[in-house]
């Protein structure tokens, strides 16, 4: 006889990885899509990457690349889409905004931002090593900059309440903001 309470469902997963280049976003995006896939739901992994390299890299572009893998990301909650893995530098909080916010707006998403790797700044590999793992495809200098603009993000809340990201983003109309 049944108790009269519906089964709980359980949340759909939202993961943003962090990290400079070289840690291994990828690699862990992959591995969480393994481990957190659910029979029968498509699991996505995006990354602005994906545009970059049909852009040949092209600086010119990364700003509407990343904003076609912000729409990808929101068409992907909207299909309900578990888990949905991001994995950008987000370097900044106002980078890592739209997506918390759209998971958030979704409302069955839990959101778990995960910097690479794990403990950083504090765990950081040197700039030799990301510079040696990338095939010195991106100069020193770049992982520096990086490095020196690192904004801590113990939580979404840092993100989501953070007074920068909001006045970045409020006026966006961009289709997951309207």
């Amino acid at each position: 006889m049944a108790s009269g309470r519906r089964r709980r469902q359980s949340r759909k997963n939202l993961f943003i990885l962090r990290g400079l280049p070289g840690v291994g976003k990828k690699a862990t995006a992959e591995n969480l899509c393994v481990e957190y896939a659910r029979h029968g739901i498509e699991g996505g992994i995006f990354s602005a990457d994906k545009y970059h390299e049909m852009s040949n890299y092209d600086s010119r572009y990364f700003h509407h690349n990343h904003r076609r893998n912000r729409e990808d990301v929101f068409k992907a909650l909207n299909r309900g889409v578990d888990p949905i893995i991001v994995y950008n530098t987000n370097i900044s909080l106002w980078e890592m905004w739209p997506y918390v916010h759209m998971g958030m707006q979704q409302g069955d998403y839990h959101i778990t931002i995960m910097e690479l790797p794990e403990g950083y700044p504090q765990n950081a590999f040197s700039i030799n090593e990301l510079y040696s793992w990338c095939r010195g495809k991106i100069p020193k200098q770049k992982f520096r900059d990086f490095r020196d603009r690192w904004e801590e993000a113990y939580n979404i809340w840092d993100v989501l309440n953070d007074s920068y990201s909001i006045n970045c983003w409020v006026q966006s109309e961009e289709e997951w903001n309207v």
